[in-house]
């Protein structure tokens, strides 16, 4: 193809009529957006790099409250555990009495009938406590020593006392002592009024009523406003009783004193404990602590259960010693009696399972019999909890 000289010229005609073009501008111009491009770029990573950054960091953050957290509830446990044991120790018979304080007015400790009380509690683990602000010298009360703490009194945190006041207490006067009260029958007012001033629910010990009956002259005209009797006496306890609920003991031997004092000391400091027992045992339909008849010891190796196992056997309707001697022996455990009965000729196998009788020499050995054997299986294999053994 041949191009003329007209069209030449015409095409240099038209790229002279084109504008110029500035080819400074537009590499200034392809360079600024490549470097806003490039800023553009880092700024973005920056920003990444900041974001990824907080993010570890906030990630640090909470994997450490997260840690922290944890540790603090580990801690939380560990008191609560401590604090647990602590007071297992203080309600547990048998350690109980360490923390229990009796306190006495220092003026019933110097009686001769009080000699033996501060040998006796000592022995027991209890610790006596003197208290001369006692409003009576006979009065006789009881703390414990618990753990301390934080309580929250009237919007400020405080510490909890040391010690808690039991709400039991005994009341001890001489005979001699109580014949005043008794001859204007004021003896369940003087009671009242202590009990009410203690806080406490107490129980009157009268000491010495037999030796004052013996030494005491007969009640005459003459001197019945000094002298009271037995049936006086009964009368007042009986009044007491009725109109105030207060029980009375009678002693007669300082050692009889001591130990009341002590065997009170050790039923008040058990009686959290029981208190929480008996009423775990109201949650169930029957008295299991009560079936503890004719049980075998299992320690935790395992030694004792083929007497269990033996045991359990025995206590069935007819069966015997040997019986239960035969099938234990023949079947060491309940599941291998178990699968015996489940196979197609397990009655027959059991019922035809000899007995000796030990106590007869020479006697020859007797079967268990199909019926017992037919109640094992349908003791065993029965699945309706219904179903009635005959």
């Amino acid at each position: 193809m041949e191009i003329s000289s007209d069209d030449a010229e015409n095409s240099n005609d038209s790229f002279k009529n084109l504008p110029p073009v500035n080819i400074q501008s537009s590499c200034s111009a392809s360079s600024s957006n490549s470097s806003s491009q490039s800023s553009t770029k880092i700024s973005k990573t920056k920003e990444k790099n900041t974001d990824d950054r907080n993010n570890e960091l906030a990630s640090k953050k909470t994997s450490k409250s997260v840690k922290r957290n944890a540790q603090n509830e580990k801690l939380a446990e560990k008191v609560e555990r401590k604090r647990a044991k602590e007071l297992n120790k203080i309600y547990k018979p048998g350690e109980c009495m360490k923390y229990m304080k009796i306190e006495m007015h220092p003026t019933f400790l110097s009686k001769w009938y009080a000699g033996d009380v501060e040998r006796e509690v000592g022995q027991a683990g209890a610790k006596i406590a003197p208290s001369p602000a006692l409003f009576d010298t006979g009065l006789v009360l009881w703390k414990r020593c618990v753990p301390l703490k934080l309580i929250s009194n009237q919007g400020q945190v405080e510490m909890s006392p040391s010690e808690e006041r039991c709400g039991h207490g005994l009341c001890v006067m001489t005979a001699s002592d109580a014949v005043p009260h008794i001859l204007r029958r004021g003896l369940a007012g003087h009671v009242r009024q202590v009990s009410e001033a203690a806080d406490a629910k107490l129980t009157l010990v009268v000491f010495g009523a037999e030796d004052y009956f013996k030494s005491a002259p007969k009640r005459t005209k003459e001197n019945k406003n000094e002298v009271i009797t037995e049936m006086d006496l009964e009368m007042a306890i009986t009044d007491l009783l009725v109109s105030t609920g207060c029980d009375t003991v009678l002693v007669n031997q300082g050692n009889e004193l001591a130990l009341l004092i002590v065997q009170s000391t050790k039923a008040i400091a058990e009686a959290p404990y029981k208190r929480s027992r008996h009423e775990f045992d109201d949650q169930v339909d029957f008295y299991m602590r009560g079936d503890n008849k004719k049980c075998v010891a299992v320690d935790k190796d395992g030694n004792g259960l083929s007497n269990l196992w033996q045991q359990m056997i025995s206590v069935l309707p007819l069966c015997s010693l040997e019986t239960s001697r035969a099938l234990c022996s023949n079947y060491k455990t309940p599941l291998a009696l178990y699968e015996t009965l489940l196979s197609v000729d397990g009655v027959q196998t059991i019922a035809n399972l000899g007995v000796t009788r030990s106590a007869v020499p020479g006697s020859r050995a007797r079967r268990i019999g199909p019926e017992f054997a037919r109640k094992l299986h349908t003791l065993f294999t029965a699945e309706d909890e219904n179903t009635v053994i005959e």
